[in-house]
């Protein structure tokens, strides 16, 4: 008896709650089940196609309901458009309903992605914003913090011996000491506790938030928890790990603070942090820090940029066209007696057309970050309520079939002109180019990944012959795997010297 009270306390609580989301039904929509509503209609292994499916019937505008949430999806450019920039200060919101895992990863939402729009946002940012220097000078100083990281991987490249590879672990390792670079001023080896303990901390919270796959539940139904659901389980034990990683950075950051010399620039992001904690009346708490630095830093700055990269070499290594281009261009430009310095890029347009081709093709956060309306409004005629969860469909807008030819294949060549020159920001294909998002919340490390991605493309071309390994996997956007952000299967290359 008392487990069918149980089970019918359940049912009546989904279903008031099935019943309540429903604010946007009057936004097109299909009609779903009772309860889960179309939970079952979502492949949720890869739901911006779905959504990309569905928009050809419902329009750019239209309402998703799962369980007790409730989605509204924009997939055209006109729509992505008017909500991140027109009226991008009605929709500066993060959702903070139906988030129960990013709550706990975050400290309660503490981290710059995650934080309501608020003065106290509005310094974090501009304190990573100053330290990691994105604008003006800042980009020389991204160059020399970079151009380790680079020397480093040329080498563990060439150490391969031209056999077959996985490169995963050697492009995860060069990101993850740029990271770490610009948090703490100094490298680590790989086997270093702390560099151990940043590797298992972005892997499992990676697995752990994923929009798909195992653990959606406890966003829906928080108090799984207390029945031993495992997905909770490796949350407390990233928790766990998070906080140890914590201490050991801010040890690093004491270390590195007796070692400063008297007229030495702190250029540490850690430093720059504690120095505004330390401010009367700052607001700034301890937790504030470890939010930004393990989420927006650690997790975002690696995982983003280290999957488009794999991406990439499995991708490059079955474009041997693209590849001389690009080899042309390189020798060119720099040759092959130095180094690929940021200095190189305002001359090597097409290795800058392929970097963002790349962020197109790739499209590693298919649905963007979600954000909440602030007030009711209207996106393209439609309708959308205050406080309505919104998600843009990125992965649609770069992969428009009425918009982009051949979506579906790699062509640096449509961010080029006529005579070879990358197109102005202006143009159509650069405005419908929005992997960072736009408007107030775009990304922070914009500038910088796209720095990453330029210093490593340009100078394993000059370097390497990228070929096809011994084991493949299919290179086609539509088959990446999905997650939190998308990546390659598992598959090898051949580095082949070019000198």
């Amino acid at each position: 008896m008392s487990v069918l009270c149980t089970v019918g306390v359940l049912t009546l609580f989904a279903i008031w709650n099935w019943k309540r989301s429903g604010k946007n039904d009057k936004l097109p929509h299909y009609r779903g089940w009772p309860v889960v509503g179309n939970l079952f209609q979502v492949r949720m292994d890869k739901p911006e196609l779905t959504f990309i499916e569905w928009a050809k019937d419902l329009g750019p505008v239209f309402s998703v309901k799962m369980l007790n949430q409730q989605f509204v999806v924009l997939s055209s450019f006109d729509a992505i458009y008017e909500a991140l920039v027109t009226k991008g200060n009605q929709f500066t919101g993060r959702p903070s309903k139906n988030a129960f895992r990013v709550d706990l990863v975050t400290d309660n939402f503490l981290n710059i992605a995650n934080l309501q729009t608020t003065s106290l946002w509005k310094k974090l940012r501009m304190i990573c914003q100053k330290k990691i220097k994105m604008y003006g000078t800042g980009m020389k100083r991204i160059g020399d913090i970079s151009s380790e990281m680079i020397e480093n991987l040329l080498e563990e490249f060439k150490g391969t011996g031209q056999k077959s590879f996985n490169p995963r672990d050697i492009i995860y390792n060069t990101i993850t000491n740029t990271i770490m670079t610009l948090a703490l001023g100094k490298t680590f080896s790989t086997d270093d506790e702390i560099y151990k303990k940043m590797v298992q901390f972005e892997e499992d919270t990676r697995e752990v938030i994923s929009f798909v796959g195992r653990g959606v539940e406890l966003d829906v139904c928080p108090w799984l928890r207390y029945f031993g659901n495992e997905t909770y389980k490796r949350i407390l034990s990233i928790i766990e790990l998070r906080n140890h990683l914590w201490v050991l950075m801010k040890e690093e950051s004491s270390r590195g603070d007796q070692l400063l010399g008297e007229d030495e620039d702190d250029v540490r992001l850690v430093s720059a942090l504690k120095d505004a904690q330390a401010e009367e009346g700052s607001g700034i708490s301890e937790k504030h820090l470890r939010a930004v630095v393990m989420f927006d830093i650690a997790f975002a700055g690696t995982s983003t940029t280290s999957n488009n990269l794999y991406i990439y070499l499995n991708t490059i290594s079955k474009n041997p066209r693209v590849q001389e281009k690009l080899q042309e261009e390189v020798d060119n430009v720099v040759g092959s007696e130095r180094m690929v310095s940021l200095d190189d890029k305002e001359k090597m347009p097409y290795t800058q057309a392929t970097m963002l081709e790349l962020l197109r093709y790739a499209s590693v956060v298919p649905l963007g970050v979600p954000r909440t309306s602030n007030e009711d409004t209207i996106i393209q005629g439609h309708n959308i309520p205050a406080g309505s969860t919104v998600l843009m469909n990125l992965y649609h807008l770069h992969h428009d079939e009425e918009f982009w030819m051949n979506p579906y294949e790699f062509q640096p060549e449509r961010f080029l002109n006529d005579d070879g020159g990358l197109v102005s920001a202006s143009h159509p294909n650069r405005r419908h180019l929005m992997p960072f998002g736009a408007g107030l919340r775009v990304c922070l490390g914009e500038i910088l990944a796209k720095s990453r991605l330029f210093l490593v493309i340009a100078s394993l071309t000059q370097k390497f012959d990228i070929l096809p390994g011994e084991s493949s996997a299919p290179c086609d956007p539509r088959l990446l795997e999905h997650g939190v952000i998308l990546t390659s299967a598992k598959y090898e290359i051949v580095a082949r010297e070019r000198f």
